[in-house]
């Protein structure tokens, strides 16, 4: 996939006295407004354009279609059963899910101007979700596959048409939605409480989403909110840094009460990593003695309700078993030696485990992707997760090497903040590698991140 020139890339000129006090926020807007008309300039700098004015700039609407097809695939009106969708039934709301994914499919396909180049994240993503959708024709669920089939298509040209037409500023835009997003479902999870099957009750969400779904999605809202928080000063973000402190708090506390312990555990983690590559040899040392002594305290103070509150009242037997998963992933164990190569088909693993344990998944994304598409699937699934987190490390390490860029920094540790995420909670929830669902989404888009990222720096080195 082929990057628009300067325009589109976020790259403008400025002139070198700016240099004594970068901007920051919304003043940064307006610095790039006014390094656009520096170019030719004696001694101009590279600028990056990191926010654009919606009453300025003409700002691609393709940022908000992966929201649409996030809230079309993850937001629920109504509770079903486990089955239901494995046998196909249909309702309103899957004709409204359906509809969605439609009017965004015809809406870029009428505008699709693919122009392809061989870049590696880009490849192995698309790779894996056209492996994906053609393993469906030989799923046990024939319409259910076949939906999901479709739906990666879609998936596919929306994010080869944001390649295409998004920019840097494009790319934070689809971010803020997509914290704002999550911060407005957590006020509809406040304001109506759905009723809840017993294994639910008392875990925080909004309408009839799965709590673990929730969870993941509040684990990126919050990796992301701390890191805005946390690079405020040189990412040029275009909302005050109180206001990315106190949904921080909201998010945190929220993923906290949703009680997903592998989606808490991946924050804590993704939340450290973070904090290590941002601070300096002297800053992590600052920050082991704090958490030593914190977490001493807490231990000392709040230690026993706590552990008892992350324990969910589960007896030694569940906590070995990691709450009934080893179960799955021994009856998955021996349907991957059954069929390695190429599995039983996408969606096979919602319909293969019910019967005899009465859940849907692997409830481990690499065992999901092996049963599903198999050895074949892993290759492309487990290149891209590896292909776009040693991005996010590669592109880190540029950016402190490259003129002007900076306000990169917020970009490349975020996304190494949501890959790590993302790997770890991978252990005990399948959602990543399901194809369509919120967490694949995240994926998708960190690839575009990267991509984005990436040009951004091409540009600046040749400015």
């Amino acid at each position: 996939m082929s990057r628009p020139g300067p325009a589109r890339s976020g790259i403008t000129r400025r002139p070198r006295v700016e240099e004594a006090g970068a901007p920051s926020g919304v003043d940064a807007v307006g610095a790039g407004a006014v390094g656009a008309g520096a170019v030719g300039e004696v001694g101009a700098a590279p600028s990056l354009v990191t926010w654009r004015p919606r009453t300025t700039f003409r700002t691609s609407v393709v940022w908000w279609m992966p929201l649409a097809l996030i809230v079309a695939s993850e937001y629920k009106l109504r509770r079903r059963a486990n089955d239901a969708a494995a046998a196909g039934s249909v309702d309103p709301f899957i004709v409204l899910e359906l509809g969605v994914y439609a009017f965004v499919g015809v809406f870029l396909l009428l505008q699709f101007r693919p122009r392809l180049r061989p870049n590696p994240v880009l490849v192995w993503m698309v790779g894996w979700c056209l492996t994906a959708a053609v393993s469906t024709l030989y799923a046990p669920s024939t319409v259910f596959a076949l939906v999901r089939g479709a739906q990666l298509v879609v998936i596919v040209v929306v994010v080869l048409q944001f390649v295409r037409d998004a920019d840097l500023s494009a790319m934070r835009r689809f971010v803020h939605g997509y914290v704002g997003l999550v911060s407005v479902s957590i006020l509809i999870g406040l304001a109506y409480v759905a009723p809840t099957s017993n294994e639910q009750r008392g875990r925080f969400t909004w309408l009839f989403t799965h709590s673990v779904v929730a969870g993941a999605m509040l684990a990126f809202s919050t990796i992301l909110l701390f890191t805005m928080w946390l690079t405020h000063r040189v990412a040029r973000l275009p909302w005050a840094r109180w206001v990315y402190g106190a949904l921080l708090v909201v998010n945190a506390v929220s993923l906290i009460r949703s009680r997903t312990r592998g989606s808490i555990g991946a924050t804590i983690l993704a939340i450290i990593v973070v904090l290590l590559l941002w601070l300096r040899a002297s800053g992590k040392r600052d920050l082991l003695i704090t958490s030593v002594v914190a977490l001493s305290a807490i231990a000392l103070t709040v230690g026993g309700p706590i552990v008892s509150f992350y324990l969910r009242d589960s007896d030694a037997s569940e906590l070995a078993s990691f709450n009934n998963r080893t179960l799955v992933w021994t009856i998955a164990a021996d349907i991957i030696q059954a069929r390695p190569l190429h599995g039983m088909g996408l969606t096979a693993s919602r319909t293969v485990f019910l019967e005899d344990t009465g859940l849907g998944g692997a409830h481990n994304a690499y065992l999901n992707v092996l049963v599903d598409v198999g050895l074949l699937g892993m290759f492309w699934w487990g290149g891209l997760v590896l292909l776009v987190l040693a991005g996010g490390w590669r592109l880190r390490r540029r950016v402190r090497r490259t003129e002007g860029a900076s306000p990169l920094t917020f970009d490349t540790l975020a996304i190494v903040g949501l890959m790590v995420c993302q790997i770890v909670n991978a252990i005990t929830a399948e959602y990543v590698a399901a194809g369509v669902s919120a967490a694949a989404m995240v994926l998708y888009m960190t690839a575009v991140w990267v991509v984005v990222v990436e040009d951004s720096c091409d540009e600046l080195g040749r400015t």
